[in-house]
């Protein structure tokens, strides 16, 4: 089976491991055709095409500053006669539409599925709109990755078959320490001191404030991976408290899991923000669709604490704790809970690392797609079924 993944951007930023998972099937070809991604995601994936021959990786111009392929981009793509293509965006998005428009060219017959993300209902233009509703009809499968983006996608008008797939992580890579207290409560190369970590942006909408706030309350470690428009607020904090506060602008796969395993707990603070209601479909920032550093940290039996916004909770399920979102003082109880109970930070790692594997281990992801994917193709499509080509 020959199987075509799409994407632009962020979304084409996280799909490396998937083709990775992916690779490894000896009964699939696998076409990475992304765009807009970064020096270090390309370099990733040239590896893994030098690794496993079954994956191959296409760069597909776009248009800077937008979700959009430029004119002809997919052509290249024609050569590689897929049996299912896979689109990972929304279904407003401009690359949606174009790749829509290229398989109803070229290849009618062919099964196509989405992964969708959003997980707030919104009030496009007309344009998106149209684009939206045209996708809906062109999709035989939609995965989107959490039961409030399945709520999305339903509101919106899709009413084809889904299946919610989450995001998935390496468990053989990402898993505990083999210290003394194994990606628990204790790592290698620690202080003693109760360290909290984060990784992600550093902007305001992920509560950054609040959480060098707590921190500080706490006389806490902390290991920060990120960087963004609140970098040099982060700095500042760390030349405060030097030796304290761990900062790093980035980190590999190769890297995360061991700057995970010197945190005595992973935090996701994120807070709601609101733009100014130019336009009637600009409001506020859409919640935390997933929180992909929260199933890294389980897997690595790190405790996780983050925010009642959007599907952190559901994500974060028994592994660990949550509180309201922007209050520091509820963040501040829960970081000194898990500080002064090892026995209950012990039992939340412990079912992280239960949860990232029999729910989001990248094994089952790819297996889980692949066998939608199989099914659709060995089906095939109705010969009287209309394709949107709009």
């Amino acid at each position: 089976m020959r199987v075509l993944i799409t994407a632009v951007g962020q979304r084409a930023e996280q799909c490396g491991d998937l083709g990775a998972w992916l690779a490894r099937r000896t009964d699939l070809e696998l076409t990475l055709a992304l765009s807009d991604v970064s020096s270090q995601t390309i370099e990733t994936l040239d590896r893994y095409q030098r690794r496993w021959p079954r994956l191959r990786y296409v760069h597909l111009p776009h248009r800077p500053g937008s979700l959009t392929y430029r004119a002809d981009a997919l052509r290249s793509l024609v050569d590689t006669r897929p049996d299912v293509i896979h689109i990972l965006g929304e279904a407003a998005h401009r690359s949606t539409a174009q790749t829509v428009r290229w398989r109803a060219r070229y290849f009618p017959g062919v099964p196509l599925t989405l992964s969708a993300a959003q997980n707030v209902v919104t009030r496009s233009p007309f344009p998106s709109r149209r684009r939206e509703q045209a996708t809906y009809g062109a999709v035989d499968h939609a995965l989107p990755i959490t039961p409030a983006a399945l709520n999305v996608l339903r509101a919106n008008g899709y009413r084809g078959p889904a299946t919610v797939i989450p995001p998935g992580v390496d468990v053989d890579r990402f898993k505990p320490s083999t210290g003394p207290w194994p990606g628990l409560v204790a790592g290698p190369a620690r202080s003693g001191r109760f360290t909290v970590g984060f990784v992600g942006r550093l902007e305001p909408h992920q509560g950054i404030a609040a959480l060098l706030t707590a921190i500080e309350r706490l006389d806490g470690d902390a290991v920060i991976v990120g960087h963004g428009s609140l970098s040099t607020m982060v700095r500042q904090a760390a030349d405060r408290r030097p030796g304290r506060l761990v900062v790093r602008d980035c980190a590999d796969h190769d890297e995360l899991p061991g700057l995970l395993t010197r945190m005595d707990v992973l935090t996701l603070p994120s807070v709601e923000t609101v733009r100014p209601a130019v336009l009637p479909w600009i409001g506020a920032a859409p919640p935390e669709p997933f929180g992909r550093p929260l199933v890294e940290a389980m897997a690595c039996g790190v405790p996780v604490l983050g925010s009642e916004l959007g599907e952190i909770p559901q994500v974060i399920g028994a592994a660990g704790l949550t509180f309201p979102a922007g209050d520091v003082d509820a963040l501040t109880d829960r970081l000194i809970r898990l500080r002064d109970n090892p026995t209950l930070a012990g039992r939340l790692g412990r079912e992280g690392i239960r949860r990232a594997r029999t729910e989001f281990s990248w094994d089952r992801v790819a297996s889980n797609m692949c066998d939608i994917w199989q099914r659709l193709s060995s089906t095939g499509l109705p010969s009287s079924r209309k394709v949107a080509t709009t």
